[in-house]
């Protein structure tokens, strides 16, 4: 009777992870697909998601939020249940990072100041433009299968999505050194 019971709760299990297996898989990532992108110049996006950072001294996982237009972007990071909410907003020279409790504004480069106050190195500039699946066009970049190289870091496709009639990541790793930056878009909107 144990093994008979055994062997239902076997098929049970392997048909529920089968019917939770995506039907389509998603796109995979193409260079030719993002100059379409490029080309279109977008000035302003939003996207909801999942971030997971790690470095050789600590990790972290949070939801994120991150509004861009033009000259600004609004980032915003909760840990799990809303815990922990911490908004930064990056202008040219200037950032502000309010974790609601207090605001500090700072001058100079962002993604020094964010290494000081996170402890943690996340190359902001660079980043708006990988999240659209694009290397920042003030640097020099090399074209991997799946992605790109660029300023010491190796961006990477896992999956594509697409939204509207644009091709843009869903699944993105960044990496250097020890530090790797893994995000998963839910959702996007281009207004």
């Amino acid at each position: 009777m144990i093994f008979k019971g055994g062997v239902f709760l076997l098929a049970v299990m392997f048909l529920s992870g089968c019917s939770l297996l995506s039907e389509k898989p998603g796109e995979p990532y193409r260079s030719q697909d993002m100059r379409v992108l490029q080309q279109q110049q977008q000035q302003q996006w939003y996207f909801e998601g999942r971030l997971a950072l790690a470095d050789e001294k600590d990790s972290f996982s949070a939801s994120i939020s991150w509004r861009h237009r033009s000259g600004r972007d609004d980032i915003e990071l909760s840990g799990p249940l809303a815990q922990g909410k911490l908004m930064i907003t990056v202008e040219a020279d200037f950032v502000a990072v309010d974790d609601g409790d207090n605001r500090k504004e700072f001058s100079g480069p962002a993604e020094e100041v964010l290494a000081e106050q996170l402890g943690v190195a996340i190359p902001v500039s660079a980043l708006r433009y990988w999240v659209l699946g694009l290397p920042d066009p003030e640097q020099s970049f090399v074209e991997q299968v799946d992605g790109f190289f660029q300023s010491g870091w190796r961006v990477g496709f896992r999956e594509m999505q697409h939204v509207n009639a644009l091709l843009l990541p869903r699944k993105i790793n960044v990496e250097k050194d020890k530090t790797r930056i893994k995000l998963i878009v839910d959702q996007w909107d281009l207004s």
